[in-house]
């Protein structure tokens, strides 16, 4: 190719084209994606005699059990502006006051809605919120060490910006409905269980049963009269998400399958997942609980079967493929998780980073690896010619790694815009919308310097006031900012006069130390209430205001306060 022809690739490129045609994001969408919306047409359900589900309101559903006088609701949407819609859906159905809340699990999407519906008064009634006996804990996690980096993966991930052309649907719902002015606000479990809870409310027998998989904390409901089972996040219509690509610790696909085996033993006639629709049929739910716990356990014995072999997660992902019976069947599509993210956490999970080849042991750094294959090829204008003919030729996956070593050497050059509309193509082909999504998501941060993935919803001070003071100050370590410390040392003594507590941080040359305990003579002694510092902490709060009205003392004075804060990295919100 001469230099003209180079010239122009790279300028169509530039504007968003190819060669052929300009890149229409619609007409390029993959048809089995958009076919797949019709999984979450929105409206209540009728599953059998009193039990309903919402579907479509967000990106889980939320179910609805008919009481003789009141009503239990299982999972709650990810905002209250989400549970009031569905609130009011249920309201078309039955004015019974809701008696009882049952999380399935603890991700945002099934609890954080759930202020909405103990918000419209039910009398002198309270009303009683079951959950396993680690969900608060995983709840309580939301102010997290590592919240920043999950916030911006997901929304990339879930699509939180992208517009309807590129957001055909989330996969396992319409879409992720967290924006930045949403209301977030999980009410805390009242009543607990580990590892079973039968019960009787409103005249429903009810079981909640233990079954780790998506989640650790994850629970099956079971109503036995009505041979109903509710399996949470263990089973919706797409392949399982066995690793997500927003972030998350080992899902361990062996409780995963243990788990759907229990459920295969009660031999329901009805299963309401927390996402998509129900499945209906003694036969076809047996049918399908049975291939997607094997789906699970086929990727998870041949991927330990390659490792025993000494192959690598590179080699295995190419290597391990459903057999057609299950990688054609309707709840195996890989519209969520995939085979390959599964090898790979399967991998993981096992043994670990280390893939077992030396060469990865102490490998030279991305920029020093760029500088060496760009001499290797010729210098940085051959290394160009070659991922313009990537390009050209729709070797994108080829391409996006020529351009990753481009921008190592030069951040903002030519590769830096190519790869942003490789990604575009890429996205533009994929039916998988976790990968779809990320595509162009990441395509918006290249193309745009000020543009941050992340939404920070500001949290509710009734929230924050139900959190653990103790999980607030374990997080604070992590936001310090090294390298303004590495001269300090300062000791921070919280005396928390609401719950008699004290607590201490010490900076102590880049490395922030947290104790319940007092650490010697203290710098600085901070007087205030728990439900005070949470606020001042999670940055909803003004600390030099709570000085003013008396509600937080510093014995050193405000400016010893302003110092201290300004060296931790505190949540912002627009």
């Amino acid at each position: 190719m001469n230099r003209l022809n180079i010239f122009l690739v790279v300028v169509l490129l530039l504007s968003g084209c190819s060669e052929e045609s300009a890149l229409d994001t619609k007409k390029n969408t993959p048809q089995d994606l958009i076919a797949h919306s019709e999984t979450f047409k929105k409206g209540v359900v009728r599953v059998t005699d009193k039990v309903y589900v919402a579907i479509g309101y967000g990106l889980a559903n939320s179910i609805m059990i008919e009481g003789h006088n009141g009503l239990i609701i299982v999972d709650t949407m990810e905002t209250v502006e989400e549970g009031q819609e569905v609130l009011a859906a249920f309201r078309e159905i039955t004015e019974k006051p809701v008696r009882a809340l049952i999380y399935t699990h603890n991700h945002a999407d099934h609890v954080f809605g759930s202020a909405a519906f103990v918000s419209e008064g039910n009398g002198d009634t309270p009303v009683d919120v079951y959950a396993h006996e680690t969900t608060q804990y995983y709840i309580n996690r939301v102010v997290n060490k590592i919240r920043p980096v999950i916030a911006a993966r997901s929304m990339r991930m879930f699509g939180s910006h992208l517009n309807q052309e590129e957001l055909v649907n989330a996969g396992i719902g319409p879409y992720l409905g967290v924006e930045k002015s949403s209301v977030l606000h999980a009410i805390s479990p009242t009543h607990t269980f580990k590892d079973r809870l039968k019960m009787t409310i409103e005249g429903i027998d009810i079981e909640l049963v233990h079954a780790p998989g998506e989640t650790e904390d994850q629970l099956f409901v079971w109503l036995p009269r009505q041979k109903v089972l509710m399996p949470g996040d263990n089973i919706y219509k797409a392949f399982p998400n066995l690793y997500t690509i927003r972030g998350t610790y080992y899902r361990d696909v062996n409780k995963w399958i243990n788990s759907l085996d229990k459920m295969r033993r009660l031999q329901a006639e009805f299963v309401v997942p927390g996402h998509t629709r129900p499945i209906v049929g003694k036969q076809n739910v047996a049918e399908t609980l049975q291939v997607y716990r094997d789906a699970i356990q086929f990727v998870h014995d041949q991927t330990v079967r390659l490792m025993n072999k000494g192959l690598t997660p590179d080699e295995i992902v190419h290597q391990v493929h459903l057999p057609d019976h299950l990688a054609t069947h309707p709840y195996l599509l890989e519209f969520y998780g995939t085979v390959a993210w599964s090898v790979r956490s399967v991998f993981n999970g096992y043994l670990g980073w280390f893939d077992g080849n030396s060469t990865t042991l102490n490998p030279i750094s991305p920029q020093e690896t760029s500088k060496r294959i760009i001499r290797m090829v010729g210098g940085s204008g051959e290394l160009l010619a070659q991922l313009n003919e990537a390009v050209q030729v729709q070797d994108l996956t080829w391409a996006l790694k020529i351009a990753d070593t481009l921008m190592y050497s030069d951040k903002r050059g030519e590769a830096r815009a190519i790869k942003a509309q490789v990604l575009r193509k890429l996205a533009a082909m994929e039916s998988n919308p976790n990968a779809r999504h990320y595509y162009f998501t990441e395509a918006m941060e290249l193309e745009d310097d000020d543009f941050t993935p992340a939404i920070y919803p500001k949290p509710q001070p009734e929230f924050i006031a139900q959190l653990p003071v103790d999980n607030v100050f374990r997080t604070m370590p992590v936001a310090l900012k090294a390298e303004d410390t590495l001269d300090v040392e300062l000791t921070v003594q919280f005396n928390l006069t609401d719950i008699d507590q004290i607590y201490s941080i010490q900076i102590r040359r880049g490395i922030a130390e947290v104790q319940n305990h007092a650490l010697g003579e203290p710098d600085v002694v901070i007087t205030t209430t728990a439900k005070v510092w949470k606020e001042v902490a999670a940055n909803i709060r003004n600390p030099l205001g709570a000085i003013v009205s008396g509600d937080l003392k510093v014995s050193e004075g405000k400016l010893a306060l302003v110092e201290f804060l300004g060296y931790f990295d505190l949540p912002e919100y627009d």
